[in-house]
């Protein structure tokens, strides 16, 4: 009968030694029982649960039965737990290389005032534009300031041309420039604007507006080309 010594540490440091009795040559049992202790170390050359059990007393731990050799099972185990801090050790850590981050974009520049729509096409407006042709010249006037889109062209250029039924021609020239300041290719207002110099004996300026007309156009036979030529043509006569 051989004897086999079996040794242990505990966690206070201590080796213990344990005395297992061999019968015949020492072969692998064919179960064989593991302790996983609380410091991560593992022991498989545990032959019976209780002393699985005694190992794991006092120190904390698992026991759990595993099959095949006991010595080699344990040293795979404990090179596997050498193996891993080390591998986790020579993992390559990700670059910590700090960018700056990339500055905020500009705010878009706040209007300082509503925008003006391209083109009028709206009851409130239509009214308006009623009123003035009733001859209601101040109701009109005053209903196209209510709209609140005194620099849109369609209402300085009727705004222009009811003052100017109104005999108010200094007031009628301020609100036509301001009509071509925000479109200077707008037919009713250089159809006004022709109407007006012809009515103040200012020909030159009322041809002025009759060639902006036909580049507006394109041709000569567009409404406001001939009927601003038929009023300096009168004017000649």
């Amino acid at each position: 009968m051989k004897k086999r010594i079996a040794m242990r540490w505990i966690g206070n440091g201590a080796l213990v030694l344990t005395a297992l009795a061999v019968y015949g040559t020492a072969t692998p049992a064919a179960a064989v029982w593991c302790a996983h202790y609380g410091n991560g170390s593992n022991n498989c050359g545990f032959y019976t649960h209780e002393q699985c059990l005694a190992s794991v007393a006092g120190v904390g731990g698992s026991c759990n039965q595993e099959g095949g050799d006991s010595e080699q099972r344990n040293a795979q185990r404990n090179e596997r737990t050498k193996a891993e801090p080390k591998a986790q050790k020579e993992r390559p850590r990700p670059e910590t290389t700090e960018r700056s981050a990339p500055p905020p974009a500009s705010s878009p520049p706040v209007p300082i005032a509503q925008p003006v729509p391209t083109r009028l096409q709206s009851p409130t407006f239509e009214s308006a534009s009623a009123l003035i042709s009733a001859g209601r010249y101040e109701d009109g006037i005053a209903a196209m300031k209510a709209l609140g889109y005194d620099d849109h062209p369609d209402i300085a250029s009727a705004v222009g041309y009811a003052n100017a039924r109104l005999g108010r021609f200094a007031e009628a020239r301020k609100w036509y420039d301001r009509a071509l300041a925000a479109d200077p290719g707008h037919l009713a207002t250089l159809n006004y604007s022709g109407a007006l110099h012809v009515a103040q004996g200012e020909l030159d300026q009322a041809r002025a507006d009759l060639a902006r007309i036909k580049t507006v156009c394109g041709n000569m036979t567009c409404p406001e080309y001939q009927q601003v030529e038929r009023l300096i043509a009168t004017k000649n006569q």
